[in-house]
């Protein structure tokens, strides 16, 4: 039990935490944040200049950072960069059916959810089947393998009906994820029920 405590210890000791945005910026936009909460509204607007400047050099540094590290460990520096292109897109907005726009995280993910609740259940009636219980359950669908499939597709891609790129749903949030695998799991036990009494 010793030895796995020591070890636990050396490896936080190992990990270092690197950061994107310098202790300097970060004191400067809690600057920025108390001066808009007292309603100085020309010390915010300076903040919010400076903010933007430091924030993009420190960008542009963390990313000079990022590719020497994958330089000197032997990857490939384009795969990086299409890394950096493809987290610097976010989805911040999403068109509803009724096509209207939303921002909202919450709103996004039940869109979503709906879309893929409505893409993948059943529209045809079908008699109730009773099933004889053999015990067999169904594995869930992870998360790590909906991540794995989103990664999989080409990027640049023309996006489909539902109008998402390939670059979105690379950034797709961690709820969004574990909602798709939720939902991917329901309906592959829906389907294999049906095949399993309808045969």
């Amino acid at each position: 039990m010793e030895h796995l405590r020591d070890s636990a210890k050396k490896a936080e000791g190992l990990r270092t935490t690197k950061r994107r945005l310098s202790h300097e910026n970060l004191k400067l936009i809690r600057q920025r944040g108390a001066a808009r909460a007292a309603g100085n509204y020309q010390l915010t607007s300076e903040l919010a200049k400076r903010c933007r400047e430091a924030i993009r050099e420190d960008l542009k540094g963390r990313r000079a950072a990022v590719l020497a590290e994958a330089a000197e460990a032997g990857r490939s520096i384009r795969n990086t960069r299409r890394d950096f292109a493809n987290r610097k897109t976010k989805m911040t907005a999403l068109r509803r059916p009724d096509g209207t726009t939303t921002s909202s995280r919450r709103v996004m993910e039940k869109v979503i959810y709906d879309f893929y609740s409505d893409l993948f259940d059943s529209h045809v009636h079908l008699p109730p089947c009773h099933l004889r219980a053999d015990g067999y359950v169904i594995p869930s669908v992870l998360p790590s393998e909906v991540r794995h499939a989103i990664k999989s597709v080409k990027n640049r891609t023309a996006p489909g009906p539902d109008r998402i790129r390939p670059e979105h749903l690379k950034n797709l949030p961690t709820t969004l994820v574990n909602t798709l695998a939720r939902l991917f799991t329901r309906y592959l036990s829906e389907i294999i029920a049906l095949s399993a009494c309808c045969p």
